[in-house]
């Protein structure tokens, strides 16, 4: 069977969810007039994405630099989780602001075409981010938009060159070294902090946002009184001007009468 063209991908997955089936089956049949029935086939078969899949493709598309520091991010804490817990804790806070910028990306893109950025697709979304990222096949199509199926997030426990799994016994009996289970620990530790110190951010972000919001609700007040000001000052002037405009034609016409015959 013939694979799907990555550039057929690509443009495929820009066009938004309700224009996918049509887009899809235009461009299998032109596969199959250039005889690439079984790549024609298999784009045939390609399901259409839901909102979060075809959101998280947009990123790859439009967000290019944002994804790039969020992969980055990902990959400096899976090298320094149990290596350098104060260098993983860093990793940790890259990786959360760079995931909460395209979460806010991808709820943009949501809302420019028509798609509701509910909390369940948000975290779909941030789930199938995670999950690429730690997979070099799907960071390469992630970055060109064109994944094809939702992932999951991996687990705490994904380092560098592994695969998430369960944690393998030792043979023999042997417990983890005090050295190791002291990296584990400041690995917990510093992990546990980076959430405290983002949820703080978070606070402060929301009351900054809050006293913004507030601020901006009293300027558009204010300029709203000053608009409705300008409108009657506006119309008290139109008022006299039409008061002289009526006494001048009433004084002309009073002229034109007490004006001599044939002068």
């Amino acid at each position: 069977m013939g694979a799907i063209p990555p550039q057929v991908l690509e443009e495929l997955f820009t066009a938004p969810p309700s224009a996918f089936t049509k887009e899809r089956n235009a461009r299998a049949a032109a596969l199959k007039k250039a005889g690439r029935h079984g790549a024609a086939e298999a784009l045939r078969r390609l399901r259409r994405p839901n909102a979060s899949l075809w959101a998280t493709n947009q990123l790859g598309r439009l967000d290019a630099k944002r994804l790039a520091a969020f992969i980055d991010a990902v990959g400096d804490l899976r090298r320094t989780q149990l290596r350098d817990p104060r260098a993983a804790g860093e990793a940790l806070r890259r990786q959360r602001a760079a995931l909460d910028a395209l979460l806010e990306a991808a709820g943009k893109h949501l809302a420019d075409n028509g798609l509701n950025a509910t909390p369940e697709v948000l975290r779909r979304i941030s789930n199938t981010l995670q999950g690429a990222a730690v997979d070099r096949q799907r960071t390469d199509e992630l970055r060109h938009g064109r994944l094809t199926e939702e992932l999951s997030a991996p687990g705490f426990e994904v380092f560098e060159g592994a695969k998430p799994g369960p944690l393998r016994m030792v043979r023999g009996g042997k417990a983890e070294t005090p050295a190791h289970t002291a990296e584990r620990t400041q690995a917990r530790r510093a992990a546990q902090e980076a959430r405290q110190q983002r949820a703080e951010e978070d606070r402060q972000r929301r009351s900054r946002e809050a006293e913004e919001g507030e601020r901006a609700a009293r300027e558009q007040q204010a300029a709203a009184e000053r608009a409705q000001k300008e409108v009657e000052d506006l119309a008290g002037k139109l008022a006299e001007a039409r008061r002289r405009l009526s006494e001048t034609r009433r004084g002309a016409k009073a002229a034109r009468k007490t004006r001599p015959a044939g002068r």
